[in-house]
């Protein structure tokens, strides 16, 4: 499922009369947002099912659009980690226009990275050559920031260190790029020992005068919290976290 699906998806959806007073969202709408979600996340239906406290029956009805409790709405709706009342609270509809614009302003920020979990020294090697990174880590709480530092370290020492054998590639020079991605990768090992899932790619994303800026992304998440990730094969980034400050460069 590609980030451009949701909003082919929200054109599909009929559109309800013009109201002045609020309603809940159509169950259409909801139908949509679940399985969009559901789907980028990589998670099963009996997943969802687990993580909502609902049966699987209740999951498979609200994806085809049928009615369901507003107290089930709520549980599927703090399964997914949104705020409780996000598929059952009135509102006011809003156009159409305005709508379609709101989410193609959002959309088109986003860009899908393929990832692997990362545990090669080719994965480490290429992430070694990116200019910068970016880290997703939802629901690792601060127990993990020394992992996470250290991941973050190593790749930058790494990093420099290749830069130098770019012009000689002695032996004992060889030896030494192999131990810092070993210490990467034995950090790595750490988390997932720990119940987290490391995934990695490389996004191009070209900067005022450096068209050839890479970032490389790294996603940590916890297995309990997010167990699709190990078979995930991209995450979704926008590109407005990507953008290099210039603001002090003078």
């Amino acid at each position: 499922m590609s980030v451009s699906d949701p909003l082919h998806g929200v054109i599909q959806i009929p559109l309800a009369p013009e109201q002045n007073e609020p309603q809940v969202p159509p169950t259409e709408a909801v139908a949509f947002l679940v399985r969009s979600v559901r789907r980028l996340r990589q998670w099963k239906k009996e997943t969802l099912a687990d993580f909502a406290r609902v049966s699987l029956s209740t999951v498979e009805r609200v994806e085809r659009g049928e009615k369901i409790s507003a107290e089930n709405r709520d549980r599927i709706t703090q399964a997914f980690g949104f705020d409780r009342g996000a598929f059952t609270t009135p509102r006011i509809r809003r156009s159409e226009e305005h709508v379609l614009n709101e989410m193609a302003d959002e959309f088109r920020y986003l860009v899908s990275v393929p990832v692997k979990r990362l545990r090669t020294q080719a994965q480490v090697r290429d992430l070694a050559k990116c200019d910068s990174y970016c880290v997703h880590r939802p629901d690792l709480g601060s127990d993990y920031d020394v992992h996470i530092d250290n991941l973050l370290d190593w790749l930058d020492l790494t990093s420099v260190q290749l830069s130098d054998f770019d012009w000689v590639d002695t032996g004992t020079k060889l030896v030494q790029r192999r131990d810092r991605y070993a210490n990467i990768l034995a950090v790595v090992r750490e988390l997932e020992e720990r119940g987290t899932t490391v995934l990695a790619g490389i996004l191009n994303a070209p900067q005022m005068n450096i068209p050839d800026w890479k970032v490389g992304i790294i996603s940590a998440t916890p297995k309990l919290s997010d167990p699709g990730a190990p078979k995930r094969k991209i995450i979704v980034v926008d590109r407005r976290l990507l953008q290099i400050d210039l603001s002090s460069v003078k």
